[in-house]
């Protein structure tokens, strides 16, 4: 298809016979003809063609009929034509005849009336196609639609010419006001003209879960989109060179249709890039957050009592799509309402409801002490110190940070410890059964150890294998609080059945379920019968003192393991494997004489020689203590 330049079009008012200067002249209309030329064997004379009548003007709405108009040549119809051209024929026929017969002479050759009639029917043809091309038979054309619904023929150059104008079309309205036939400039005018100076009010705010929070214009200019408005409208249906005849008719038809049907263009205020998404960003920003849980943060150990920080609620702002839509409320002149942000509302796992709904005691252990003030007052101060700890989830619990270092100064006392296999006196001694008592109520809460030393030997107030020694700072015992809600530490001792107690709160487990602490010996030897004797220089000649009983030597398997309501075993979990030695006994020999001399001691059968005559009889043996540690705090 042939492209159309609009730059070449009929702008110079020479596409037809009058011209076209723009959207308000007359459009030229091409119908189509179905002229023939006349036949060249039907000829006429030669003097015929004088008898044509003169071509009256040239109309460009003239209708022509399918077959050639004969009343050009003088006559009426073609089939009258045909008839004339015998009788002349017969008639010259006729006249040679008599002529010859006069005058003896030859008549006309053949060859002149041969080449009369196609001189004429030459000349008839030249004629026509003068007038076809001077109709515009072969100029090119669409079809358009016009406004009133009919369509029509148009020549390319007067559709081209009619749409190739500087003003807007008719049917063109900017803010209600017509702007058909203005300029750019007169349009302009005259909407600026019509248009409020600034917004009486603006008051947005946005609405963020149920919660509505106002947005500060107070530092956002505003202004008239009027130059963007006003180019839009006029940039409708423009040519822009190069469009095909497809093109020009679609525009050209969408011209005709705006007189029946207007397009409307608003102006709107719009607001500086900077000043509305500054305005939102600043007060979004504060709720582009995490979700936060609720939390236990405090708990008073006396009456079980607890407080709670409640959830928040997490939110994903989509800042740009929230500025964008405070925007178009500005270009659609809403200056006062609600934008509803456009957000991801992300509710906390744990709220202060399910706390409440499964918040309690979840594991409890006791154990009991020995009669030495000492030990136990020992055993006193650590669980004060570890009562009321709050362990966050996720966190990890450390015995000797919760008790902290066994000084004088901090109320601890000399008691039995065990420092290389064998009982030594020391500050703190005694705790181990705290930190052990600790350890079995962790495992039943189902909680898991993250450190745990086991003693030397067995201890003698827990069952073998559940016991957790402790030394500060080398040995701790440690565990991790693997559940979504606190876990809190109560601890007491009793001092009127001397009892160490130890109870957990947390997250109760699911549907009356237990844990229980089992251990296994998996191997045990004999217990050794030799006694090691050891001289003490400090001690009188003569006294004993036992600080090591003889033990076996074993292996045990301690497990978790959990049961249901109705004391059916549901899962069990390997927890540890405590591997104790054998120990011989081991006892000390006082070798100091009166006279600040030495004895001298058999380690084999414990007997001291080299004593005066009158050596005292023998002290009789202290008897050891069971309770032990390896090198911790017994």
């Amino acid at each position: 298809m042939k492209k159309v330049d609009a730059r070449n079009s009929g702008a110079s008012g020479k596409c037809s016979d009058k011209g076209v200067s723009s959207s308000s002249r007359q459009l030229s209309v091409r119908k189509d003809t179905g002229a023939k030329l006349p036949s060249a064997a039907k000829t006429v004379k030669s003097s015929s063609a004088k008898a044509l009548p003169a071509a009256k003007k040239a109309d460009a709405d003239m209708v022509p009929s399918n077959e050639f108009d004969y009343s050009l040549l003088g006559v009426t119809s073609k089939k009258r034509q045909q008839q004339k051209v015998k009788k002349a024929q017969q008639k010259t026929r006729e006249h040679n005849a008599r002529y010859d017969k006069r005058t003896g002479k030859a008549r006309t050759p053949v060859a002149i009336l041969i080449v009369t009639p196609v001189a004429i029917a030459a000349l008839l043809a030249t004629f026509y196609l003068g007038y076809l091309i001077k109709t515009g038979y072969f100029r090119e054309t669409i079809v358009a639609s016009m406004a009133d619904g009919s369509t029509a023929n148009l020549f390319v150059e007067d559709a081209l010419s009619y749409i190739s104008t500087d003003k807007f079309f008719p049917g063109t309205k900017i803010d209600g006001i017509d702007v058909g036939g203005m300029t750019k400039e007169q349009a302009k005018a005259a909407v600026v003209a019509a248009q409020p100076k600034s917004p009486d009010r603006v008051a947005i705010s946005l609405s963020l879960d149920g919660k509505e929070y106002d947005l500060d214009f107070s530092n956002v200019s505003f202004e008239y989109n009027t130059d963007d408005v006003v180019n839009e409208a006029y940039s409708l249906y423009r040519l822009k060179g190069g469009e095909d005849n497809a093109t020009l008719t679609e525009y050209f038809n969408g011209v005709q249709a705006l007189k029946v049907d207007p397009k409307e263009y608003q102006t709107a205020y719009t607001v500086k890039h900077e000043g509305v998404e500054e305005t939102v960003k600043e007060l979004l920003e504060k709720f582009h957050l995490e979700p936060v849980n609720a939390s236990i943060s405090t708990f008073d150990v006396d009456s079980r009592a607890y407080t709670i920080i409640p959830e928040k609620k997490g939110y994903k702002i989509n800042i740009p799509a929230t500025t964008e839509k405070v925007k178009q409320m500005l270009d659609s002149r809403n200056y006062v309402g609600s934008v509803l942000v456009e957000a991801e509302i992300i509710e906390p796992e744990i709220t202060e409801a399910s706390i409440n709904a499964t918040f309690g005691r979840i594991s409890s252990c006791t154990t009991k002490t020995t009669k030495n003030s000492n030990r136990n007052n020992n055993i006193k101060k650590a669980c004060a110190y570890m009562n009321g700890t709050i362990v966050k989830p996720g966190k990890e619990f450390s015995f000797n940070k919760a008790v902290g270092q066994r000084t004088a100064a901090r109320g601890f006392k000399e008691a039995k410890v065990i420092a290389g296999g064998q009982y030594e006196m020391g500050l703190g001694g005694g705790i181990c059964q705290v930190s052990s008592t600790l350890y079995n109520a962790v495992i039943m809460a189902g909680l898991t150890a993250t450190e745990r030393h086991p003693h030397a030997f067995p201890s003698s107030y827990l069952p073998l294998g559940q016991d957790a020694t402790v030394d500060w700072p080398h040995l701790d015992f440690k565990f991790k609080n693997t559940t979504d809600t606190e876990i809190i530490v109560v601890s007491w001792w009793s001092k009127s059945d001397r009892v160490v107690h130890i109870e957990l709160y947390g997250k109760k487990l699911p549907d009356g379920q237990k844990i229980k602490f089992e251990s296994k010996t998996t191997s045990k030897g004999k217990t050794p019968s030799s006694v090691e004797y050891i001289e003490d220089p400090d001690m009188k000649a003569g006294e004993t003192e036992v600080v090591r009983t003889a033990h076996y030597a074993c292996t045990v398997v301690s497990y978790q393991v959990w049961y249901d309501k109705n004391g059916k075993e549901i899962k069990r979990k390997k927890v540890s494997t405590s591997n104790f030695r054998a120990y011989n006994k081991r006892v000390h020999v006082g070798t100091l004489l009166a006279n600040g001399k030495h004895a001298k001691l058999d380690t084999k059968t414990g007997k001291l020689s080299g004593l005066p005559t009158a050596t005292p009889k023998p002290t009789k043996a202290t008897k050891a203590t069971k309770a032990a540690d390896n090198g911790g705090n017994a």
